[in-house]
């Protein structure tokens, strides 16, 4: 008997669905031939387009690997050597973490699993820390609990082992001297001018964690002192697996505060409690800490001056492994509008950069005189659309990245220099 007219349109229906579904199906993996799909013409609305090789995490021989490619929105990235880096952003609360080892040319997806959500996008030396590219760690806390999340990887993300921290304050720091050796730096109670603190230690890479100074007892006559509950952190860093340093912040007087002991007790430098460094500003707040070897470092003092909108950068160094530090002004003026809290970046205690305005300009005495390079009209013309600076470094004097957003579109786009910041080229 033929069917009804209305039960052959039902199955006409079906049909066509499954065969749009198939279809669907067929072009959701990634092409297994080599030849790249073509870029874009349009810019990209959530992002740059980078090359994925498929998932062997070797990225060494890629020419040889299938790959394809993606848009993506980049929030942060690390360079570990002159061809190899970090770069991720959060997508739908999952965090889209890679690693290239050719420059940018191709990049391999080492992201944990979907699972491990973020709620906002993680950064580098609070949420992340890599050594090297093999070894590395992602720090997540879980809302309205009282654990943290520690992730990690000694096979450059081919794998990820999880162990947990029971603490309840916010991860302000996390610092490995090794891939066995590092610390954690947790607040909790912050208010304008202090918070609670605690540092934990692990020595086996991240699988156990013990208490090593927590400040809800502070007494600085103890055998044992811990970092005081006033002052907001600034920063910290291990120069060896003893020797650590944490800047404070309050108002017209921030703190630096050693350790000798691996994080045990912590003591404060008192040329900082006499010094005059700080005299010409009202506020003064101190950045991160960083070491260019084992003696030479700098630390980054961002200025205000009543009645004077804007910022003043300038300068500690030290010679000597943090015993004593020396104050120099940089002499950039006051920086005002969309990048103001962006400061400059040294590759060790006289080379430094800065980029102000569209263009990039370079110190190799220590910020005494600054010359601005050549214009480039790469980087002028992607400022010109992405005009926010998310972050400049330099891994040595040719090559550094530039990431740089519109964050009002949720887009960005990750740059590279490799003559020293004269040209630029997108990742």
């Amino acid at each position: 008997m033929p069917f009804p007219a209305v039960r052959l349109k039902h199955y006409r229906n079906l049909f066509i669905i499954l065969l749009a579904a198939l279809t669907v199906a067929s072009c959701s993996s990634p092409p297994p031939e080599t030849t790249l799909q073509p870029k874009p013409t349009e810019t990209p609305e959530e992002g740059q387009t980078i090359t994925l090789i498929t998932p062997d995490a070797g990225n060494i021989y890629s020419a040889k690997k299938s790959k394809y490619q993606i848009q993506t929105r980049l929030t942060d990235f690390q360079l570990l050597s002159e061809s190899e880096g970090l770069a991720w952003g959060v997508t739908k609360n999952a965090l889209r973490l890679y690693l290239t080892r050719d420059s940018g040319k191709t990049w391999t997806n080492i992201s944990p699993a979907s699972t491990v959500q973020f709620s906002s996008n993680p950064v580098y030396g609070q949420d992340i820390f890599f050594t090297d590219p093999g070894n590395g760690w992602i720090i997540r806390q879980a809302f309205g609990t009282m654990e943290s999340t520690v992730l990690r990887t000694k096979d450059g993300g081919k794998s990820w082992k999880i162990s947990s921290l029971n603490q309840g304050g916010r991860i302000s720091s996390v610092y490995f001297d090794s891939p066995f050796k590092g610390w954690l730096l947790a607040t909790w109670d912050s208010e304008g001018s202090g918070e609670s603190k605690a540092l934990y230690m692990t020595e086996d890479g991240g699988a156990t964690w013990k208490t090593v100074m927590q400040n809800d007892q502070y007494s600085p006559k103890s055998l044992h002192p811990a970092i005081p509950v006033v002052g907001v952190t600034g920063g910290m860093v291990f120069r060896d697996p003893e020797h650590g340093l944490v800047t404070l912040n309050k108002s017209k007087t921030p703190k630096l505060y050693h350790t000798i002991d691996g994080g045990a007790s912590w003591r404060e430098d008192s040329a900082f409690a006499s010094a005059t460094f700080f005299k010409n500003y009202d506020t003064i707040k101190l950045g991160q800490p960083e070491f260019f070897g084992t003696d030479s470092g700098w630390i980054p003092v961002a200025g205000r001056m009543k009645g004077v909108e804007g910022t003043f950068y300038d300068g500690l160094f030290t010679t000597d492994g943090g015993e004593k530090w020396m104050y120099y002004p940089l002499h950039l003026g006051v920086r005002t509008g969309k990048n103001e809290d962006v400061p400059p970046t040294f590759l060790d205690a006289g080379l430094g950069w800065l980029l102000n305005g569209n263009l990039l300009y370079h110190t190799t005495n220590q910020g005494k005189n600054w010359k601005s390079l050549p214009p480039s009209d790469v980087l002028q013309s992607k400022l010109a659309e992405y005009p926010e600076i998310v972050k400049l470094q330099f891994i040595s004097k040719e090559v550094g990245w530039l990431l740089i957003e519109k964050s009002e579109n949720k887009r960005s786009i990750l740059l590279q220099t490799t003559n020293g910041g004269v040209n630029w080229r997108v990742q």
